[in-house]
């Protein structure tokens, strides 16, 4: 069954397409209560008193819940400073102060009205570049607002800036973004023997469950965590979400208990892609070699840490790009501010760091009388140097994407313009890099008497379909057998083992290899069966179209079912789990200080161009053509593969035009809906996405030579979009996004 890198349908395509599927919200537990949150209505200060009791005489609520009701601990991914609810201070708007439940949802509501919270405000700060000076007002009480700082330093940095030919200096302001997902964050918690069980829309159930045990006392094993469809994550469903909440009022009342954010909700509260400030300094010779770069970088965290110092580390790293620069001196820094907390968005700090590297890089070019594209080419990092990091690099494909891209935007220039369209056109690119972290995993794979197979793992399906339809087909792929034959046992912490999540372009990687590692055991059982049987050594068995057969001997054969059935009886079942942690490589030459994130393991290379039109009356950028060049190994499910970029596209393209989370000057969040925030439409997508696959650089370690593509199509499109309008203009804006307002005021004042 050679199903692999063909054309193959996900499997549950009819479910969506019906709408058949479930989503959390959808699942009706008898008994269910119903719960809201109460919360700040200001960015800090002091909580004086919170009165419930109207709120508890309200016909139908059976539990009001603040702080006091809780155990006084807090979470977070690295930094544990998140309370469930606010105890003594409030440090956003829209922070959590007390929650309800009831039979109704409405009543929930009409009791949310009726609590009454007395609050001494303070001075607050939500201006990033504001919050990191030394005298802002501190956002948690204690000695500034800095919480995390990374650094990567290698060779002599000032020696490097003191011969160069020149010295640029870029910097970009960048924006908060929604994920925009349809489905808003739920969770129904409920009591279950003496521990929890939870259905939840989430990206990561393991993650969820581990906090849950720390902040409940309650033993992981006694967690449940149930996740049906998600309705789209792109990270902001990494997190712990709402769990915690729904989880003590089940704890406290004895029943199930539902919080289904709404829209506004969700918008003025979840965890958007934080907003930055990168300044970057390059020295360079005289003929446009990068001699040593400075990075400063500062990122919103908002007022609590969630995974922000994992991001911190990641903005650091990517701050060279795929280049090589010997003397490096690469800082980042995350910041509290008065603001709802930042976190996890696809390709996280990608298109902030992409945009300020590729648009420096121009600059650099501008200023030295280089084409864009030959100061790439002479500055690219190759084979057996070493990244930022340290560590060594393998095969690099990266000037094979830009030429292929290049090679298209050719195209794109030799074209006329139709009749009667008078806007100016602009063709840009611009080059990046990602990683595929092999991070831990584990599977188990059962044959049965029949011949079909079960595969369990802990991956969710977030929409990629890598859970639902690449990984059976692996399966099937190595037993030989249909990919009907191969039933899915996921979406569960209790029936399926420990999975690091959906997320990080690692699950394709990480799932893959594992189950990889899980058929090698069970194929090595089958074959020891069938050699037994057959008088056939092992190694010259193979499985195929549901038989195993001896190579090259057409009498030497039998049906797997029977080979199967055969190895139970007489040496046990043929089932075989795994666990995989794919080994951190080799580092040197470079100082890491608190850089959690400081290798690709297995790098990907990528290129964008795009053919944009500008409208000089109305300041609107329309996008054109697109074209996406990704190496990212070998593909293994070409329409899911396509699918991920295609919309990854357009996705940057909304980054980097429309989508902007307004914070107001009282931190609130303005445009908490999907009228007033603007996501593209299929009106704002390019006519044509061309998808260009480099397979020819398979990955050493990947399954099946696979690499991750996940997140890097949507960090380069903002990038590609500035570059187009630097040949429109000769230069590009250093702020995003470039909403036709700001484009319109930036063509007026060169």
């Amino acid at each position: 069954m050679n199903l692999l890198g063909t054309k193959f349908l996900r499997r549950d395509a009819r479910e969506r397409i019906t709408g058949s599927i479930k989503y959390t919200e959808d699942i009706f537990v008898p008994d269910m209560l119903y719960a809201v949150l109460v919360r700040s209505p200001v960015a800090a200060g002091t909580i004086k008193h919170i009165s419930i009791d109207a709120a508890r005489r309200v016909d139908g609520v059976v539990c009001v819940l603040t702080a006091e009701d809780l155990p006084d601990r807090k979470y977070g991914n690295y930094l544990r400073d998140q309370p469930v609810l606010a105890r003594h201070a409030v440090r956003f708007v829209g922070e959590p102060l007390a929650m309800i439940a009831a039979t109704s949802l409405s009543a929930a509501r009409r009791a949310s009205k009726l609590v009454e919270v007395e609050i001494d405000p303070l001075p607050f700060v939500v201006d990033l570049a504001a919050a990191a000076e030394p005298q802002a007002h501190l956002v948690h009480g204690h000695a500034g607002n800095v919480l995390d700082t990374a650094r990567i330093v290698r060779g002599d940095v000032e020696a490097a800036f003191d011969r160069a030919h020149k010295i640029v200096t870029t910097r970009v302001d960048t924006h908060r973004v929604h994920q925009g997902y349809l489905e808003p964050r739920g969770v129904t918690a409920m009591p279950y023997a003496d521990g929890l069980s939870l259905i939840m829309s989430t990206q990561q159930p393991f993650g969820v469950r581990m906090v849950l045990g720390e902040l409940f006392d309650i033993p992981i094993g006694k967690i449940e965590v149930r996740v049906p469809a998600v309705g789209g994550g792109f990270g902001g469903k990494l997190h712990v979400g709402y769990a915690p909440h729904a989880s003590a009022l089940a704890l406290a009342t004895g029943r199930a208990v539902q919080l289904i954010c709404e829209r506004g909700e969700d918008m003025r509260n979840g965890s958007p892609r934080e907003n930055s400030i990168v300044e970057i300094s390059s020295a360079v010779d005289a003929d446009g070699h990068l001699l040593g770069r400075k990075c400063d970088i500062l990122l919103d965290s908002g007022a609590y840490a969630l995974d922000i110092q994992a991001l911190n580390s990641m903005a650091a790293f990517y701050a060279t790009g795929p280049y090589h620069i010997e003397n490096i001196d690469l800082r980042s820094r995350a910041v509290y501010t008065n603001t709802c907390p930042t976190g996890s968005f696809r390709g996280p700090t990608g298109p902030q760091l992409v945009y300020a590297g590729e648009a420096h890089l121009d600059e650099i070019a501008q200023a030295i009388g280089l084409d864009p594209a030959e100061i790439r080419r002479r500055n690219f990092i190759r084979k057996g140097q070493r990244g930022p990091g340290g560590e060594l690099m393998s095969d690099v494909s990266i000037e094979q994407c830009m030429d292929t891209t290049l090679e298209r935007l050719r195209a794109f220039r030799s074209e006329e313009p139709p009749a009667g369209d008078s806007r100016r056109r602009g063709y840009g690119f611009a080059c990046a890099w990602w990683s595929s972290l092999g991070t831990p995993s584990s599977a188990v794979v059962q044959v049965h008497d029949d011949g079909s197979a079960t595969v369990s793992s802990g991956g969710t399906e977030i929409g990629t379909s890598v859970i639902s339809t690449t990984l059976p087909a692996m399966v099937a792929e190595v037993l030989g057998i249909d990919p009907e034959r191969v039933a899915l046992n996921n979406g569960s912490t209790r029936d399926a083992p420990f999975e690091s999540g959906s997320r990080g372009s690692r699950t394709l990687f990480s799932t893959g290899n594992v189950t990889l590692r899980a058929l090698d055991e069970v194929v090595g059982q089958i074959k020891d069966e069938a050699s037994e049987m057959l008088g056939v050594p092992a190694e010259n068995l193979v499985l195929r179209e549901g038989r195993v057969e001896g190579v090259g001997q057409s009498n030497a054969s039998l049906p797997l079912a029977d080979v199967v059935s055969s190895a139970r009886l007489r040496s046990g079942p043929v089932v075989a789990s795994a666990r995989y942690r794919e080994p951190p490589s080799d580092i040197a030459g470079s100082q890491l200080e608190n850089a959690r994130f400081a290798r690709l393991g297995e790098a990907t290379f990528h290129c964008h161009g795009v053919e944009i039109a500008l409208d000089d009356e109305t300041g609107r950028i329309e996008v054109l053509r697109y074209v996406a060049v990704h190496d990212v190994g070998r593909i293994l499910n070409p329409l899911a593969a396509r699918g991920q970029v295609e919309g990854g596209v357009v996705q940057g393209i909304g980054y980097a035009l429309f989508e902007n989370l307004e914070i107001d000057k009282n931190g609130a969040v303005r445009n908490d809906n999907f009228h007033d925030y603007r996501m593209p439409t299929i009106a704002d997508a390019p006519k044509s996405i061309e998808t260009i696959f480099i397979e020819t650089n398979e990955s050493a370690t990947g399954p099946f030579g696979a690499k991750g593509i996940g997140e890097p199509p949507v960090i380069i499109p903002a990038a590609a979009i500035g570059s187009a309008l630097r040949d429109i203009l000769g230069r590009q804006p250093m702020r995003l996004p470039f909403d036709a307002g700001y484009i319109a005021e930036f063509l007026d004042h060169p």
